[in-house]
């Protein structure tokens, strides 16, 4: 008898247990709630992310922007875009011999890059051995935190490779044909080969000028062609480094060492196909990772976002000093 009680005692408490397992209905509600709660949040987290990277590239271009204005108080005038000194007029793209040194390099004191600075030997030509450990030195502050893959790239200047550190900010020719043709008219922007443009000359008000803007590393020609290399450096316009420009129906159509440093807003005028290298500007127009336009440096260290669906003719505008 007692053992029968005892059963039954065992029966009723395994019944009062409570359940540590979920039933399939329960596990199905479960994941669904949590789907629709990713559904939900995770749009608002992507959105969050974005707006920290985008406003991560406009606290680096803040930082260049005041850079070249630091540079400006004590030399009267921003910096030359790059450097070229040894060019005839009659001279074509080939002969261009450099140095190079770009206008990145030559404000490396203004944004606390002193060592850096002094570790390139400007005696030497940019591509030398004795500058190559500088030249691939990637500075954060000069990359875009969308861009990711290897802070480094490669040039070829017809004698040897050259390993260049990357930059996602390039300095503002103007528009129409960003070519490294010695002889060919400045560009109408600020930073050009040899350029010395003082803000007395920034006629149309230095808060609607770009000096500075970003680039992404690939130029997209068509969603099922791969991309081309759009590289940029803040160190040099290596002399003698050319690459396609990006023109699908003239793939000999060559860019020049200018666009590894320098970038526009677009062409103005027909590529005339019988003059190479280059007259294009494809690889060369500013873009970025972000979402609907990209970031440019005006001229009084403010930083803006210009959409891509501002008026063509209002972007030429400032991107030109006068």
């Amino acid at each position: 008898m007692c053992k029968r009680f005892d059963q039954a005692d065992r029966v009723v408490n395994a019944a009062q247990r409570p359940r540590t397992g979920f039933t399939v209905p329960e596990l199905l509600l479960s994941v669904g709630i949590i789907g629709v709660l990713l559904a939900i949040l995770l749009p608002a987290i992507l959105r969050a992310q974005s707006a920290a990277k985008r406003t991560q590239c406009q606290n680096n271009l803040k930082q260049l922007n005041l850079a070249l204005s630091l540079y400006h108080d004590v030399y009267e005038t921003f910096p030359p875009g790059y450097v070229s000194w040894d060019v005839l007029p009659t001279d074509d793209a080939t002969a261009e011999t450099g140095s190079g040194f770009a206008w990145g390099s030559l404000m490396l004191d203004y944004v606390d890059q002193g060592v850096l600075s002094g570790s390139i030997d400007h005696d030497l030509e940019p591509s030398d051995p004795v500058n190559f450990g500088t030249a691939s030195t990637a500075i954060p502050t000069w990359i875009c935190p969308t861009v990711g893959g290897d802070p480094a790239f490669e040039v070829d200047d017809g004698m040897q490779i050259v390993v260049l550190a990357a930059s996602s900010y390039t300095g503002c020719y103007g528009y129409g044909s960003l070519t490294s043709q010695p002889g060919a008219p400045p560009g109408p922007g600020i930073l050009y080969r040899n350029s010395h443009v003082p803000l007395s000359a920034v006629h149309d008000g230095a808060s609607n000028t770009i000096i500075i803007g970003e680039r992404r590393p690939q130029y997209i020609v068509s969603p099922d062609q791969p991309p081309i290399d759009a590289h940029a450096t803040w160190y040099a316009a290596i002399p003698g480094a050319f690459r396609p420009a990006g023109v699908p129906e003239s793939p000999d159509l060559l860019e020049g060492p200018a666009s590894l440093v320098l970038s526009t807003v677009g062409q103005d005028e027909p590529i005339p196909l019988d003059s190479l290298p280059n007259r294009t500007t494809h690889i060369a127009a500013f873009s970025s990772n972000h979402d609907g336009g990209f970031m440019a440096g005006l001229a009084d260290t403010s930083v803006r976002f210009i959409s891509d669906k501002l008026d063509p003719d209002i972007l030429r505008h400032l991107a030109q000093h006068s």
